[in-house]
Parts: C-alpha cells; structure tokens; sequence
C-alpha cells in the first residue's frame, strides 16, 4: 500500500491568539501632601463654620483680662506726709556764707619732696650728659658718707676722654642716686640748677 508522504509544513502550527483579559479597575491616585496648593482645580474647599455657644461667659472673661491689663495704669495715690516733709526740705531757704577775710595771710604751700626723677630731668636737659670735669669734681665732693670705692669717682682726667657719652651718663646717675640715698639730693640739685650752661657736657660734643 502506498504511504502517504509527510507535508515539510506539518510540524509548525499557528498559536492561537490570545484572548484579551479584562482590565482591572483603575485605582485612584493618591496624591502627596502639599502644603502650598492642597486643593486641585475643581475640589471643594471646606468652610470654617463659627458658632458661639455661650455670650455672657466669653463676655465676662473679656471685662476681666482687660482688667487684668488695666491694673497698671492704677490712679496715683496721693503723697505722705513724710515724703512731702522731704520734699519741703529740699527747697528751704539758703543760709548766706561768711565774708571771707581778705586781710588774712595766704597759706603756706606745702613743699613736696624732692625726687631722683626731678634731679634727671634737670641733668637731661638740653642733650646734657654730665658736668664738665672741674665741676662735676666738685660736686662728688659734696657727696656725703663717700668711701673708699663707693661711689665710683667721676670720669675726668685720662678717662674722660676714653669714655663715651653714655658711660658717663651712668657713672653722673649714680652720682644722683647716691645723694639721695643718704639725704643730700637737695643740696645736689641747687649745685645742677646754679651751674651755666657752659658748665654742662653734651651729647656729640
């Protein structure tokens, strides 16, 4: 018996369309909160409704914070005795002051001690380092209590003019300082206020 020959095409079959499914019902969209815009175009906006439930009680609590706030602007209450009696005081009449004596003798001004700070003002004046040689000889010889090597000796002779200005600015000071330490700054000072400028040692001389 003769076969019947297979097709080439039979193996492949045609899938049968799928049949749509039903689409589920849309969910709503939930939207986030915004505190700008909360409401879209076409919702409706809910409206504050006020009653007032009780008149007389929010009246009377009305009338007493007012009072409460009145309180500080109290009438005044009138002055004390006491307080006037201070106040009468205060504007009793003046007493006229005594005439002074016009023939009394003026007060003697008290004379201030003399210091190391004065006596360097006056040996710095005018660019001065020291008392030239002969003077200032004689006035270490008005220092009181001198010793053998205290204080040192003035920086005439040979030294002065080995010596620069500024050692013999130190060596004067301690001259000064000497005279006051054993009561004598006085006397010092007047020898310095009587000596002629010529008398004095300068700087770049």
């Amino acid at each position: 018996m003769a076969t019947i020959p297979k097709k080439p095409w039979a193996g492949f079959s045609r899938s049968e369309p799928k049949k749509p499914q039903s689409a589920t019902p849309a969910q709503p969209v939930r939207r986030s909160a915004d505190t700008i815009n909360p409401y879209l175009p076409g919702d409706p906006i809910p409206k504050p409704e006020a009653v007032e439930k009780d008149t007389d009680t929010t009246w009377a609590e009305f009338a007493d914070l007012q009072a409460v706030q009145n309180r500080g602007f109290a009438d005044t209450a009138p002055a004390s005795r006491t307080m006037r009696d201070a106040d009468e005081r205060s504007y009793a009449p003046t007493t006229p002051a005594p005439l002074q004596n016009l023939h009394a003798r003026p007060a003697t001004p008290v004379r201030k001690e003399l210091t190391v700070v004065e006596v360097m003002v006056e040996a710095r004046k005018n660019n001065r380092v020291c008392p030239k040689p002969a003077k200032w000889q004689e006035l270490f010889e008005m220092l009181p209590d001198r010793r053998h090597a205290e204080p040192a000796p003035p920086l005439v002779g040979a030294a002065w003019n080995d010596t620069p200005s500024i050692p013999k600015r130190m060596c004067f000071r301690e001259h000064i300082e000497w005279a006051a330490a054993h009561g004598a700054l006085q006397q010092i000072y007047t020898f310095m206020k009587n000596l002629p400028e010529s008398d004095w040692h300068h700087m770049g001389d």
